[in-house]
């Protein structure tokens, strides 16, 4: 999920306010000014003073120059502050922003986007004394547990999205993916496929999410009285070797853990001369935009990530104003089906 320009730019000018670095009534950089400190042109800087000035933090005169207004003209000070987490820069797994900053911003409270070595190089204290909550994707639910614990017993507000992590008494707001595995299971039987396989990564330790989805699947085929079903400790039953059960177990159908696995599976079954879909169908999770433009376009279960986004600000929100911890959220998804399908 790449953070624009502009919104970078912001966040900076907005800590430095809200921390004092910058005072009341000092006259920020001109556009030409953080159009130069940044390496961004006048049209960024110009849109960053922009979102300053319309959450109230700053005053422009035009001739005069943006300037920080004081306390008593300012609503600066009602502003909440809320730190959004994600794993890593550049991440494209779904725009939760588009969701997440409009659920703040109604409510007064302002959003920093930051990257999970934050989490390394911060203090729970120094986390409480810059925000009023955290909103965090955890990539591996086993990281920074120290900063996160120490949080917890301090009933800092932390809402989660896509994982939960057990002991630590936070809220997770995520996709249904188990019954995203029963949807796409489901509609493979629908088709009368009875040999569906479920293909996972090469990863030695599989998510949370992906358990979900895969019980689903084995809940739907048993309910369909198939006998067939692969198991999450098959090494081979992964993206680079899933051609012996085509041949061997003649699976005619695959659900895979996501997208990419499932983008990857079938350029492998390509390339050994397999027609998708008319001799394997597969689906895949998450519909990332390469899912619609595959050869042929793939199959998905797409998550709703503006809509996991919007509750989990609501939720901290409602977290920070009233002191009492919410409860988990599922977020319900939707088959959308393509051309892999048959």
């Amino acid at each position: 999920m790449n953070v624009p320009l502009y919104q970078q730019i912001s966040d900076e000018l907005k800590k430095n306010i809200i921390t004092k670095k910058i005072q009341s009534g000092e006259q920020l950089p001109t556009e030409k000014e953080l159009s130069d400190t940044y390496k961004v042109s006048r049209i960024t800087a110009k849109r960053a003073l922009t979102e300053l000035e319309q959450l109230g933090m700053v005053t422009r005169t035009r001739g005069k120059g943006t300037f920080v207004k004081s306390p008593s003209t300012s609503n600066t000070a009602l502003l909440k502050r809320v730190l959004f987490v994600i794993p890593f820069e550049g991440m494209s797994f779904g725009d939760f922003t588009q969701g997440l900053a409009p659920a703040l911003k109604e409510n007064d409270t302002t959003i920093f986007i930051t990257y999970s070595n934050y989490l390394k190089e911060n203090t729970a204290a120094q986390i409480k004394e810059n925000f009023d909550g955290l909103v965090y994707y955890p990539m591996h639910t086993e990281d920074y547990l120290d900063v996160l614990l120490e949080l917890s017993l301090q009933n800092f507000p932390v809402v989660l999205l896509d994982k939960q992590i057990y002991d630590l008494g936070f809220p997770c707001v995520a996709s249904d993916n188990f019954n995203g595995g029963e949807q796409a299971a489901q509609a493979l039987v629908s088709l009368g496929h009875e040999r569906i396989a479920f293909v996972m990564s090469n990863e030695e330790h599989h998510p949370h999410t992906t358990r979900n989805r895969y019980l689903g699947y084995v809940k739907v085929l048993k309910e369909s009285h198939l006998t067939f079903h692969t198991t999450l400790d098959d090494k081979n039953v992964n993206e680079d070797s899933i051609i012996h059960l085509i041949n061997e177990e003649q699976v005619t159908a695959l659900i895979c853990e996501n997208d990419l696995v499932a983008l990857q599976t079938m350029a492998n079954l390509q390339a050994q001369g397999i027609d998708i879909p008319n001799d394997v169908s597969i689906i895949g999770f998450d519909n990332i935009l390469a899912a619609s433009l595959s050869n042929p376009p793939l199959t998905t279960i797409a998550q709703d990530f503006a809509g996991i986004g919007k509750k989990a600000g609501e939720l901290l929100v409602e977290w920070i104003n009233t002191g009492l911890v919410p409860n988990d959220v599922k977020i319900p998804i939707q088959l959308i089906e393509r051309n892999t399908t048959k």
